[in-house]
Parts: C-alpha cells; structure tokens; sequence
C-alpha cells in the first residue's frame, strides 16, 4: 500500500482536533489483502480525501472508521464525546437513504420527529441546496439523481454530524449537480467544523478539495 500525503496547514492557525483515526489497519476477504498498516486520520473543519481504483479498499476504510467494517487488525479512534449518530455516511447511490414507497416529505418529517429537530431547518437547507418545495411531494425514483443526491445531504446535515463519510457521493451527477454538491459541502466544512472523508476516483476532485490526500492502490509515491 503506498501513500500520497498531502497536509493543510490547519484553519486561521489552530491545530484542528482529530475526529476519528485509525493506525495500523489491515482488511483481508479471503486471500486478498485490501491493505495493511495503515493509518489515517480527519480533523475537524477539513476534507480528506482517499482515490484510487476500484477494489483497492476505498470504501472499506469510510466503513472501518464509520463502525460498519470491522477491520482483522488496527484500531479506530472516535472522539468519544461525540453521539454515533454524529457520524455519518453519504452514499454513492443516494436512493439507499430513502424508502421508496415513501414521499420525501413524509421521510424529512419523521427523521425531524424523531430527532427532535424544527422543520424550519429543513427549509433552510432546502434552499441553500436549491431543492424545491415541489419535490418533497414526490417519491425517491421521481426526482433526479443530482437532487436525490441533495436530499440526502440534507439528512445527514440534519443529525448535526461530526464526521461525514463521502462515498464516491458526486460519481453519479451530472457536472452542474457535481459542482452544487461539493460546492455546499465545503460551506457546511468552513462554517461548522464537519470532518469530511471523500472518496472518489476523480483525483483532480480530491486535490481541489482536499486538505488531506491519500492515494491507494499505485506503483509510486509521490508529493502532492
């Protein structure tokens, strides 16, 4: 496994607090050993960013840190102040956030519910992503990729997290809808602190994006 490292200098001076690391892991299914002795970590207010080829354990290591992945050896340390429920994954395919059968309205208003959460909230998300009201009423497989993709972003900017798990989250959109995405996700970044890990194939993304850049699955290191 060779790493491709490129370091922020943290914001306006500080030294960010870690939100989640790892040291030392290792993920094998059968015979084959996706990585080993590796380390990671994600601070508060930055995008770290992990590219590479498809099956080289890109996201496996999202799902290690997230507590879904139990890794065959290394650990994992979360800021134990911090509830589960402040971290949080996005997903590649964002209707597998919603129950299909259900409007998006009808899933907002039962995650608020449930949490505890005003509805004036979702309102304000709505529209910093430009989603419209109409599309509330409308079940997941009626609305376009790059929105669903926003709703769902939206959920998880709901529960108020911590660390956010990018999972290939932009690969499916049109470029436009790729641009609003990331572009509202560095907002959210700078303006709460949220620890992002993205994981992408599109490098030219990660290093745009990224204060942190890990590169799995090459033949050479090289600086960033």
């Amino acid at each position: 496994m060779l790493l491709n490292l490129r370091n922020g200098s943290g914001a306006r001076g500080r030294r960010p607090a870690t939100v989640v690391s790892a040291q030392g892991l290792e993920k094998r299914y059968g015979d084959k050993v996706l990585f080993s002795g590796f380390d990671i970590q994600v601070a508060a207010g930055e995008i770290g960013s992990v590219v590479g080829p498809s099956g080289c354990g890109k996201t496996t290591i999202g799902n290690v840190l997230l507590g879904l992945t139990r890794p065959d050896a290394g650990a994992v340390v979360r800021d134990e102040k911090l509830s589960p429920l402040r971290f949080q994954k996005l997903y590649q395919d964002p209707s597998a956030a919603f129950a299909q059968r259900q409007t998006i309205r009808k899933g907002l208003k039962d995650l608020a519910r449930l949490h505890g959460k005003d509805w004036r909230e979702i309102e304000d998300l709505s529209r910093r992503l430009r989603l419209q009201d109409v599309l509330l009423d409308r079940l997941p497989g009626q609305v376009s990729a790059g929105e669903l993709q926003g709703f769902a972003l939206l959920r998880a900017l709901l529960l108020d997290p911590a660390f956010l798990f990018a999972d290939e989250a932009t690969s499916r959109l049109d470029p436009v809808s790729q641009k609003d995405v990331i572009t509202f996700l560095q907002e959210i970044v700078e303006e709460t602190r949220l620890a992002v890990l993205l994981v992408t194939h599109d490098r030219d993304l990660a290093e745009r994006v990224s204060t942190r850049l890990i590169e799995l699955g090459g033949t050479h290191e090289q600086a960033a």
